[in-house]
């Protein structure tokens, strides 16, 4: 297990009261010598224990069987959530557990009583920023072995991984919530990044012109 657990606490302490949580273990999706793949269910149980123990998940956790018949059933990606309505029918399918967009799914889902496809039933953008901001903790069980598979899988993903755990702090508010950003963050964002890709745009222009004028002036 690689992703991030925070931002499903969170969104269980907003829905608690209305929503069912389940956590499915599946497997061991970037193996190492502290997290290797399981032999048993026994150990499947075992690490299904910890997780819930040493992660404080205050939901049920449930575990696959050793051959992931569970998991192949619902499509056998690494990091799914479904959103199952009141009738037992799929209403909502998040490709990479993402905790805002559940939220938003959730709430629409409850605005139709709880019955019916939200969201056009499906979300398949690779949300990485949770899994950068605190994947490392669970990652580093299996290192090094774990971060060179995730680093096949995506390339820059383990080392991202390890990156964004350096600086977490910076991160975490932004990667760990429970709740989809307010429109003004977005904006605000969204103009910081363009304000830093102008001028990091304009250093560059600057660096080139005085390679340029030194290049002549020595020619000279």
């Amino acid at each position: 297990m690689s992703g991030s657990v925070e931002p499903l606490k969170k969104l269980h302490g907003e829905w608690k009261d209305r929503v069912h949580f389940v956590d499915v273990l599946i497997r061991q999706a970037h193996p190492g010598p502290g997290a290797p793949p399981y032999t048993s269910v026994e150990e499947k149980m075992a690490d299904g224990e910890r997780h819930k123990r040493e992660d404080g998940v205050p939901y049920p956790v449930l575990v696959d069987d050793l051959d992931g018949t569970t998991h192949q059933v619902y499509g056998g990606m690494a990091d799914p959530t479904y959103v199952i309505d009141a009738e037992g029918r799929v209403a909502f399918y998040n490709m990479w557990t993402h905790a805002p967009t559940l939220h938003r799914a959730l709430e629409k889902l409850l605005a139709q009583d709880g019955v019916g496809v939200v969201e056009d039933g499906y979300d398949r953008v690779p949300h990485l920023l949770p899994s950068m901001a605190d994947g490392w903790v669970a990652l580093r069980r299996g290192a090094p072995q774990s971060v060179i598979d995730m680093e096949r899988a995506v390339p820059g993903s383990g080392v991202g991984t390890w990156l964004g755990h350096q600086v977490r702090p910076l991160l975490a508010p932004l990667a760990l919530r429970a709740k989809p950003v307010p429109v003004w963050v977005r904006m605000g964002l969204a103009f910081g990044l363009g304000f830093g890709v102008m001028l990091g745009a304009r250093r560059c222009y600057t660096l080139q012109s005085g390679s340029r004028g030194t290049e002549t002036a020595a020619h000279r």
